[in-house]
């Protein structure tokens, strides 16, 4: 009786180890399987997705590219001011709805633009290959100097900061000295004047006061207002200093005094 029972419990072992047995090589078979299938589906996604990646990449490169030289050639603003650095080091600052086109040989063989709209122009010195803008109605030549050009108000306007330009305009050269204005109005007129601080020598021997006011407004672009009984008086001297020192000169003899109404318009009283 005791033998047959541990004969049974030693068979009902034996097939618990067995069944145990079984499931661990299952276990294992279904393991090998899943990890060949998804062997399987990783070389065949790197089958697909990597000339897919290949493609994508060049496609991606072709496009920054096109859009490199497409900036180098072409500078536009829209509704807001921008700041572009060229090839060559110059700094332009575009304002609302400007364009700049540079020459497909810029850098290289010249260093030529065409220009639409009002920008400030930082121009980075090279002697051998002077900056040249062509703003349609005129053109504006530089070596390496800072400027600001209106081409598209009513009056077209060349404003320099620093350095020299050269500006052509229907058939008249004129050079710019630095705090000078260049200027064509509507009419086609030209003018070119200074800021109020620049320092100018005057010649006034033996010239009327009204004269002297009329070279003054002409010199630094402003309205002077004064008693007309002074226009014939003569005036005598040279003078030299900036708009406030030279009319605070000449007003002296007739002790008038001036007042500033606004930036460009002077009355002189006593």
């Amino acid at each position: 009786m005791d033998f047959e029972n541990q004969w049974k419990s030693v068979k009902e072992e034996n097939r618990k180890m067995k069944d145990s047995a079984d499931q661990r090589i299952w276990n294992g078979l279904e393991h090998k399987i899943r990890f060949r299938k998804n062997t399987k589906r990783v070389l065949w996604a790197a089958a697909v997705l990597l000339p897919l990646f290949t493609l994508i990449t060049l496609f991606s490169t072709g496009n920054d590219t096109n859009t490199s030289d497409h900036r180098q050639m072409v500078f536009r603003t829209e509704k807001i001011q921008k700041e572009f650095i060229l090839s060559d080091g110059s700094i332009i600052t575009l304002e609302p709805e400007s364009e700049l086109r540079l020459a497909k040989n810029f850098g290289e063989k010249t260093r030529n633009v065409s220009f639409k709209g009002k920008a400030f122009f930082s121009v980075a010195k090279n002697k051998a290959l002077p900056f040249v803008i062509d703003a349609s109605e005129f053109k504006v030549k530089v070596l390496g100097t800072q400027f600001l050009l209106d081409q598209r108000s009513a009056d077209k306007k060349v404003y320099l900061k620093e350095g020299k330009v050269k500006i052509d305009y229907k058939g008249n050269t004129t050079f710019l000295l630095p705090k000078e204005t260049w200027l064509a109005d509507k009419d086609g007129t030209e003018k070119h004047f200074y800021d109020q601080d620049v320092v100018r020598t005057f010649d006034f021997n033996e010239m009327k006061f009204g004269q002297a006011i009329t070279q003054l407004e002409k010199t630094y672009n402003i309205s002077i207002i004064y008693p007309q009984q002074y226009k014939e008086n003569v005036i005598d001297g040279d003078i030299t200093g900036d708009l406030n020192k030279v009319i605070k000169t000449i007003g002296f003899p007739f002790n008038l005094n001036a007042e500033k109404k606004s930036a460009n318009h002077i009355i002189l009283e006593k």
